[in-house]
């Protein structure tokens, strides 16, 4: 039986936490480890070590579960993972809704546009100072995270300690199963390599069960698989609009526009159409513009909210007993496998956001990039993935120049590289608002900004 501190910061989520509990309590290199919940909220806190604690009696593996303050959460801590949200929904209902006063509209917020740079704004001093602490109080151990926006929160933490940091997304295992169903088989039959950034990666060498695919990933298959799944047709020989009509459809079907990029560019974008199209400005610059995309809007308030209650109320029942606890199984996230791998040396392969070494060889060094990696005791290396291809480089650069400004203005609270961070952006088509734009997400968030107070 292993006896290691595994600390969750944020562990009050209802959002994160029972999956995260899942599939560490699942994780045979992890049995008799010790769970430690650390939050702001203490309420939250407790609830979640009392649902922890009954799911670990549940499912089993000897793990104890318990809160703690940061200090004492990190010290002598053997893994340590970070998944917040600096503000809030209001704050990010903040980061969807201004730009909107701009004429700048977001499908999510939470990465690039204005949204993604305000949240970095927000999120980079917290993350510094856990950062921070973890040097004095356990400094060989490598934050792993969960939190968005992913790169530049990484990044962050690579420039301003001397903390190890990698950041983790599931959208590349969910566009793998896509791929799997797509193709009628298991998510083990389907390769590629990833390249790009958080967000706004893509897929190059698809194959499944080892033969290339790239061919016969077309809008015709994806409407004609929509169908079968659905058992209805879809297609009305009309515009989207009146097909969503004629279907009783909010949006076209999810992954439309991931097929439609394959065509346009040969490529296959990872995660669906939401967070891609924040760097393909085009698809999000007008209300029509969206309609016509069928794009889906996340939006926060009062969704967001109101779908967390329903998930405290929830968990609230399962403490309670008036639900039954979750059948085990694992969740798409690779956080307790990661957390294995640097604990206990067990290798895993994984898709990782790090900085480019040279594992993207045509994207600036340092920079932060997402594609694989080995993991396992305490290393994560990124693997060499070549170069990312034509013509999605001309597209992926300013992404990358705004997420560093990005980080560059979160890290020294200068008002002007705010303004370029903007300018930089591809969401931002109207420049000389940049100055008024920055200024109302400063203000917006002055409370969470010590940087641009001091």
């Amino acid at each position: 039986m292993n006896e290691l501190k595994i600390v969750i910061i944020g562990g009050g989520s209802v959002n994160w936490m029972p999956h995260l509990a899942m599939d560490l309590f699942l994780t045979e290199e992890l049995r008799g480890s010790r769970l430690v919940l650390v939050d702001l909220n203490a309420e939250a806190a407790r609830l979640m070590e009392a649902y922890c604690k009954k799911l670990g009696e549940h499912v089993g593996g000897g793990w104890t579960v318990e809160v703690a303050d940061l200090d004492t959460a990190l010290e002598g801590a053997d893994g340590v993972c970070v998944s917040i949200s600096t503000g809030g929904y209001d704050a990010m209902h903040n980061d969807y809704t201004i730009p909107e006063r701009f004429g700048i509209y977001h499908s999510v917020g939470d990465t690039t546009g204005p949204g993604g740079i305000s949240r970095t704004l927000r999120n980079v001093p917290v993350f510094v100072e856990i950062a921070r602490k973890m040097e004095k109080l356990c400094p060989d151990v490598w934050m792993v995270h969960v939190t968005n926006p992913l790169a530049q929160l990484t990044r962050s933490v690579w420039r301003s300690s001397d903390v190890r940091c990698l950041g983790l997304c599931h959208n590349y295992t969910g566009t793998r199963a896509l791929l799997a169903k797509y193709f009628g088989g298991e998510l083990s039959d389907i390769s590629a390599t990833s390249v790009g950034v958080n967000h706004f990666t893509w897929l190059k060498d698809i194959a499944f069960k080892g033969k290339d695919v790239s061919d016969k990933l077309t809008l015709d298959g994806y409407w004609a698989y929509e169908e079968k799944k659905r058992g209805r047709p879809l297609r009305t020989g009309t515009l989207d609009d009146e097909i969503a009509a004629a279907t009783g459809e909010d949006q076209v079907p999810q992954f439309i526009l991931n097929f439609e990029f394959h065509e346009r560019y040969g490529f296959f974008p990872v995660g669906g159409a939401t967070h891609v199209v924040e760097s393909l400005p085009y698809y999000l610059n007008s209300p029509e513009a969206i309609k016509r995309h069928g794009i889906y809007r996340k939006g926060v308030l009062p969704g967001r909210r109101e779908a967390v209650e329903r998930k405290r109320g929830k968990i609230v029942d399962r403490v309670e007993g008036r639900e039954p606890m979750p059948e085990p199984e694992r969740s798409a996230d690779m956080v307790a496998a990661v957390m294995a791998s640097l604990c206990t040396g067990k290798t895993n392969h994984i898709v990782a956001n790090l900085p480019n070494e040279g594992q993207i060889s045509n994207l600036p060094r340092d920079v932060v990039v997402e594609t694989f990696a080995m993991v396992t005791w305490n290393r994560a290396m990124p693997v060499q993935s070549g170069a990312v291809p034509h013509p999605i480089t001309a597209m992926l650069q300013p992404i990358v120049d705004e997420e560093e400004l990005a980080v560059e203005a979160a890290l020294t609270g200068d008002r002007k590289t705010v303004e370029k961070a903007l300018c930089v952006s591809p969401l931002v088509a109207d420049k000389d608002c940049v100055s008024e734009l920055a200024e109302a997400l400063i203000q917006a968030n002055l409370k969470w900004l010590p940087q641009f107070t001091s």
